[in-house]
């Protein structure tokens, strides 16, 4: 993988700076690059600095660049925002991942584009409808609203993920797989907005639906929602199932998010506190689905014990440090 691909990858990611360098060296490149696209995409739409005049601006210029390879818009995006000191490192390198996305095999190349303008596409709706109801972004109500934000901002790297892994295994059929690779990009953006809800609400954000006076509490939402996360991520298993068994590598790196995300949740059940796993979970997950990577009725096993919240999920889930 690209040096420059895996400096920015660790730095505004540790889970997918494990993830992407398991896949084969032309996917993992732009796997890569297509997921520094959308954390581009990801750090506008999270900016505090930024207003939401600003912020939609931004989006246009974005959409320019990717559509027109137009060298003032591409420029323009080139802005030090973010929560953190990587995310702003890798705002002012988006003209050096835009030019490298503009080198890849046209497939990879069209996906990548495709998913990030259609995530920008929902991330504005988002935005206008806040700025309407006068609440803080993205003013979700609804649990129909909450699945509609999760497939714009990861049900389309899903759809993005089918076509590139079926373009590299040369199986179109794999594209056959694309509606339960959304329901696990929306699974693991409701294990994110869980595992974060109590910081994101500490700093004024709301990602789960508000409550509607006093006939629903936030402790019920909280498990509506974890429920949901649960059953998408269990649909999930169907794309990760369907991969052929000789594709161990594009296996682990969709699977592995599953037992993550399952993990995080039987947590979060317990204590919305002390969702967060470790470093040894992670490691001991990683053994443990190597062994059943290509074996699908273990793999199912496994998958249906720690969604279920299993004995051995919770052990590994409370292993190693956080």
């Amino acid at each position: 993988m690209d040096a420059f691909v895996a400096k920015h990858l660790k730095g505004v990611s540790r889970t997918y700076a494990i993830l992407i360098p398991m896949l084969p060296a032309d996917l993992a490149n732009a796997v890569g690059l297509a997921y520094l696209l959308m954390r581009i995409v990801d750090t506008l739409e999270d900016a505090p600095e930024l207003s939401t005049e600003q912020r939609l601006h931004y989006f246009t210029c974005l959409e320019t660049a990717l559509r027109e390879n137009d060298r003032a818009a591409v420029e323009a995006v080139a802005q030090p925002v973010g929560d953190l000191a990587a995310e702003c490192e890798l705002m002012l390198e988006a003209p050096a991942v835009l030019e490298r996305i503009r080198q890849l095999d046209s497939v990879y190349r069209e996906a990548a584009h495709d998913c990030a303008c259609r995530m920008i596409a929902g991330v504005r709706e988002f935005a206008c409808r806040a700025a309407e109801r006068e609440l803080p972004y993205p003013a979700v109500r609804t649990a129909a609203e909450l699945r509609s934000y999760c497939y714009y901002v990861a049900g389309v790297v899903g759809e993005m993920l089918c076509g590139m892994m079926a373009h590299h295994l040369k199986l179109p059929a794999v594209n056959s797989l694309r509606e339960v690779a959304v329901e696990l990009g929306i699974g693991l953006q409701l294990v994110n907005i869980l595992k974060d809800a109590l910081r994101d609400s500490r700093q004024g954000r709301r990602y789960l639906p508000t409550p509607d006076g006093a006939a629903v509490s936030h402790a019920e939402i909280y498990r509506a929602a974890l429920q949901e996360a649960r059953a998408s991520l269990q649909r999930g298993t169907e794309f990760v199932l369907g991969l052929p068994a000789h594709a161990a590598a594009l296996r682990s790196f969709c699977g592995l998010p599953i037992a993550w995300g399952a993990m995080t949740l039987t947590r979060a059940e317990r204590d919305a506190r002390q969702a967060k796993i470790g470093r040894g979970a992670i490691h001991s997950s990683i053994e443990r689905f190597r062994k059943h990577a290509s074996d699908d009725k273990a793999l199912r096993r496994w998958f249906a014990s720690i969604l279920h919240g299993g004995d051995s999920a919770r052990g590994t889930a409370l292993a190693g440090p956080t």
